[in-house]
């Protein structure tokens, strides 16, 4: 992957420290800290027409739902006093031929001095890429926990009978087609940081396919006489668990990460598939109808223990594990017949429903800090991208395209 970006840190490391822990007593006060953002200025004739740095910044927080955003096109001490604001960014930009330099400068409000500064340098095309990195680091500086404002979302495109695998920034933005087939691409997810795994009807039936996000080449990966669908990557050894018809009906095996060493973990006359794993990688939850109607098991790495852990509708299923592996989300049914995004923990207590509104909402997945759930809803034959909070606040909406399903979220 090519280097974009040039960072310079401003200040010394001694001085850093000290305004960091300014900024942790600053940040502790707040369940939603208050920071200003003010227009950058560029130190020269030359302006930008589009991705204004400090609008994606401004958006970055706004979108993590830490963040009480005010923007002032100046800097304004009425405006951020009577806000409560304590902290502000404004920065510069310099736009050489088809380079941009910018600096961004957090900054205390009541004296307008600097706590930390960043420059970043590179083409004109990566200034969302130079935003989002900034964003990433103040809130890291605030947190001590990294920002997911570089990550990344695959999701599946549909256009009429055709479905193909496509990657998109985390809030929508760069959406990229990785397939451009006649057949339907389901089901990806990241392997590692630059791969993707997918279900894929290329050779007429559905298996599994991989290929490299930065390239493009992909190859069929896991493929036999019986079906296999719903790969899931676990994220500490790269293991994959998938579910496989090889014996008539849908059970859920694993492999090595490179396909090899097949093993069954379920062995039942009803369908066993969507697994996913637990965040420390010695657990699968997966869908079952062994009940009678599709619900929520899990079992251990090794096929033992299987528990069904969801009770409170007669359908539920892609279940995703929360990066902290306290939560399982979930598609679940109720009365109406409509589909809405629910948790519930690992041994079966605390169910809760997340969204309550219009429309199936199906396909949850966690973004790497575990603070957001992101989901697709569809209305009439459209279906876009949204996230929320996992104690259902702070919805909001990603995508308009109409044409977005399947969503997962990559790690940092």
């Amino acid at each position: 992957m090519k280097k974009i970006l040039l960072i310079c840190l401003f200040l010394p490391a001694a001085i850093f420290a000290q305004q960091r822990f300014d900024l942790e007593v600053y940040a502790s006060r707040f369940d939603s800290i208050p920071i200003g953002v003010v227009d950058f200025v560029s130190t020269n004739d030359q302006q930008i027409d589009k991705n204004l740095p400090w609008e994606v910044i401004a958006a970055d927080f706004d979108f993590s739902g830490r963040f009480s955003v005010v923007k002032s096109s100046v800097y304004d001490s009425a405006l951020f006093a009577d806000s409560g604001i304590g902290i502000y960014i404004d920065g510069t930009y310099t736009i050489e031929d088809n380079k941009i330099t910018i600096e961004c400068h957090l900054r205390d409000v009541e004296n307008r001095n600097l706590i930390i500064g960043k420059k970043y340098s590179g083409e004109m095309r990566f200034i969302r890429a130079m935003a989002h990195r900034y964003a990433n680091e103040v809130v890291e500086m605030l947190f001590g926990e990294r920002g997911f404002f570089e990550s990344k979302i695959l999701f599946v495109r549909t256009e009429g009978a055709r479905k193909n695998v496509a990657i998109m920034d985390f809030d929508g933005h760069n959406q990229t087609p990785l397939t451009n087939t006649n057949v339907i691409n389901i089901f990806p997810v990241f392997n590692g940081k630059n791969g993707v795994i997918w279900t894929s009807y290329q050779r007429g039936k559905p298996d599994l396919f991989k290929g490299s996000i930065s390239t493009g080449a992909h190859e069929i990966f896991i493929y036999n006489r019986a079906m296999q669908v719903s790969p899931a990557v676990s994220r500490i050894d790269g293991m994959i668990a998938f579910a496989c018809s090889r014996r008539d009906v849908l059970n859920i095996f694993v492999s090595e990460p490179d396909g090899s060493n097949e093993r069954q973990l379920t062995f039942h006359r009803g369908i066993d598939t969507s697994p996913t794993w637990s965040p420390n990688g010695y657990q699968i939850a997966f869908t079952s109808d062994r009940s009678g109607n599709p619900q929520i098991y899990i079992m251990d790495a090794d096929g033992a223990n299987q528990r069904r852990i969801t009770f409170e509708s007669r359908y539920a299923d892609a279940a995703a594990w929360s990066p902290r592996g306290d939560k399982i989300a979930y598609a679940s049914m109720g009365e109406g017949g409509k589909f809405d995004i629910w948790t519930v923990s690992p041994d079966g207590t605390d169910a809760f429903r997340v969204t309550n509104m219009a429309g199936a909402n199906e396909y949850p997945t966690w973004s790497p800090d575990g603070r957001l759930i992101a989901f697709t809803s569809t209305r009439g034959d459209r279906s876009d991208l949204y996230v929320v909070r996992p104690d259902g606040t702070r919805l909001r909406r990603v995508t308009t395209t109409g044409d977005v399903t399947m969503p997962n979220w990559s790690d940092f």
